[in-house]
């Protein structure tokens, strides 16, 4: 029997291996929930490590013969870094380390007859894309936040000695902040559509600041089987339905200073071509050679003064589903095997519309593609107080060559993890983790672009990784 558990392992482990070039994306999407599956590469769906089945399995918060209570909580500091080269200046934009903390909590309980409960907080869906004020890329948008928080109620049963089920309902607190800068150039200054930039403003002139801020709350449900067809195997899957994060908000807009002088005879100086509109727009450091002051009289279609006030603002975030599959091999009383096949329905991010009260809609079209993934891991059990795990992850990106920009810059990666856990006391644990990604490098824009508009606008590489440091505490009592 030992002998062929072995050979099952290689034989799973190679089969993995030969699929590593199919492999999940990324996206806006998070998968470490616990410090001990993180040390194994996020594989879990088969075995979970502890209380954080409600996340990676519901149906694994059953655990026969356990303590009654089971706690998990934690987190994981995420460290990203993120270059741009301009392919045509060879000047290198980085924006700055951030260090963003995602934390998470697990409890479930066990009653009698098989059944068990939990509840979990985590956030399987998030991002924080920040670059310099001075990026060229910054009129897209110069940071990009996106935080989901799921709050989920589970229950499972065991139905016999060979298969678990659990579902779970997800209660979904979704936010955004994003940040951008306004192009004067682009502004329309009088009727016919003439810009202030066919008008003389050069591109690329900041004179204002975007902040649009707001929140939804959705739901959804999760769903999860665990089937153990051998002593020494044991199979799992689970469903985490789609939903949509609903933003409603507000658009806030801060004025700045151009620094531009105005020579005599400028089109933009009163009166010259007859522009004249309702409303003024203050523009205060724009002044003519001969000394005339503008930001009192330039009128021009409320660019400024009634268009880019405080006004409501809404967008659409799809939370896509994602189906798992796994198997956990017991090749020895130490060592486990484990790997996970996972699908992520990306597709549903067509596009990011944004919708404000007054200045009218604008839409980001992004085009993600579902994408499939691959994680293998392993975990030997030293002593009955010691662990090490260790596992590989492969992901390519999940946006086309053609939207890939400052708010998502994501490319096909390699990550590497490693774990250790401690026992700390008779009933309780210390498990930490770290994870490595190397990011390909991948060409992308930085200006908005119509659907469609193909790859060529491209005028830059993204390059990137980050390092992962996650810990967890559990206990059983």
């Amino acid at each position: 029997m030992r002998r062929n558990a072995v050979r099952i392992a290689v034989l799973a482990m190679t089969g993995l291996a030969l699929r590593a070039g199919h492999a999940m994306a990324q996206g806006y999407g998070v998968y470490e929930h616990d410090a001990c599956t993180m040390g194994r590469a996020g594989t879990g769906v088969a075995k979970p490590c502890n209380a954080s089945a409600v996340f990676y399995n519901p149906a694994g918060i059953v655990q026969a013969g356990g303590t009654r209570w089971n706690v998990s909580v934690g987190g994981v500091l995420i460290r990203p870094s993120f270059t741009f080269t301009d392919s045509v200046t060879g000047a290198a934009t980085t924006g700055p380390a951030n260090t963003i903390p995602v934390p998470h909590v697990f409890i479930t309980r066990q009653f009698a007859h098989g059944w068990a409960a939990g509840f979990g907080i985590f956030a399987p869906y998030g991002l924080i894309s920040e670059w310099p004020t001075t990026f060229s890329g910054r009129f897209l948008g110069y940071r990009s936040e996106l935080k989901t928080i799921y709050f989920q109620p589970t229950i499972a049963k065991q139905v016999n000695s060979w298969l678990q089920i659990g579902a779970g309902f997800d209660y979904i607190r979704t936010t955004v902040d994003l940040k951008q800068r306004v192009d004067l150039s682009s502004q329309v200054a009088a009727a016919g559509g003439v810009t202030f930039g066919n008008l003389g403003i050069p591109l690329g002139t900041d004179f204002a600041d975007a902040h649009v801020t707001g929140g939804s709350w959705s739901g959804t449900g999760h769903f999860g089987v665990i089937i153990k067809p051998m002593r020494r195997i044991t199979i799992g899957a689970r469903y985490l339905m789609r939903s949509t994060g609903d933003i409603q908000g507000d658009a806030a807009f801060t004025q700045l200073p151009t620094g531009i002088l105005l020579p005599a005879g400028s089109p933009l100086q009163p009166g010259v071509n007859g522009i004249r509109c309702s409303g003024h727009v203050p523009i205060d450091t724009l002044r003519a050679a001969v000394g005339l002051e503008l930001d009192q009289v330039l009128e021009c279609n409320n660019v400024f003064g009634t268009t880019l006030a405080k006004q409501h603002a809404s967008t659409r975030v799809p939370l896509p589903d994602q189906f798992v599959i796994g198997v956990a091999i017991n090749v020895t009383s130490q060592l486990t095997v484990l790997g996970d096949y996972q699908r992520v329905d990306w597709h549903k991010f067509i596009s990011l519309p944004l919708n404000f009260a007054t200045i009218g809609s604008r839409t980001l079209w992004e085009d993600f593609t579902s994408t499939d993934g691959l994680r293998v891991g392993a975990q030997f059990d030293v002593n009955s107080s010691v662990s090490v795990r260790g596992g590989m992850l492969w992901h390519q990106g999940a946006a086309p060559d053609n939207t890939v920009t400052p708010l998502l810059p994501e490319g096909e990666r390699v990550e590497q993890t490693l774990g250790l856990s401690l026992k700390i006391m008779s009933n309780a644990r210390i498990d930490a983790a770290y994870q490595h990604i190397t990011q390909a490098d991948r060409r992308g824009r930085v200006v908005d672009a119509a659907r469609g508009a193909g790859a060529s606008l491209n005028s830059g590489l993204y390059s990137g990784g980050a390092n992962l440091f996650g810990v967890s505490l559990a206990w059983g009592f």
